[in-house]
């Protein structure tokens, strides 16, 4: 019979030295959740097509952006300049954009997908609407929310994007279709 309590008063202090006190618990602060993909759309940027953003020389954000007809397809980033005040990323990325078209309405759609430095891929889709004088508005319906000023030119070979980046800059972003 002592054997037995003993061993019963053995385990129990066991168990209780194992677990930590409940107020170094309440101490911990609490872990941040895991980033996570949203997933708006399946487009696949290139892993192999890392580019860095770089500050714009002055004439780029002079340059005059007169629109056109984007082609539907997937373009990869093939540069990316920060105009003024721009926050941009930091590091290089890959960087695809998919351009749809509604045939019925003219509607055009973004698709973004890129990967960054620790492989996750940032991901929005958006809708392109052209404005008078050469201002358009992005309106991101998955990934992002609200709008922003853009600008771009399209032609059979490039499509340049200006994007409102932050309180008072800009990122001009040249793509090339795959």
């Amino acid at each position: 019979m002592l054997n037995r309590t003993f061993t019963a008063a053995l385990l129990a202090a066991a168990a209780v030295g194992c677990s930590p006190p409940a107020q170094q618990d309440a101490q911990r602060p609490p872990q941040p959740p895991a980033p996570q993909e949203i997933a708006c759309n399946m487009v696949t940027p290139d892993a192999a097509r890392q580019v860095s953003i770089v500050d714009a020389p002055l004439a780029a954000a002079a340059a005059d952006l007169r629109g056109g007809r984007i082609a539907p397809g997937v373009y990869d980033l093939a540069s990316a300049q920060r105009i003024g005040a721009a926050t941009g990323w930091q590091g290089a990325r890959a960087i695809a954009l998919e351009v749809t078209e509604d045939a019925a309405t003219g509607a055009v759609t973004l698709n973004w997908a890129g990967t960054t430095a620790n492989s996750l891929t940032d991901r929005w889709t958006a809708t392109l609407s052209e404005a008078p004088q050469n201002r358009s508005r992005i309106a991101y319906t998955c990934g992002r929310i609200g709008e922003v000023d853009a600008s771009f030119t399209a032609s059979a070979r490039a499509l340049e994007l200006r994007l409102a980046d932050g309180a008072s800059g800009e990122l001009q972003l040249s793509f090339l279709p795959r």
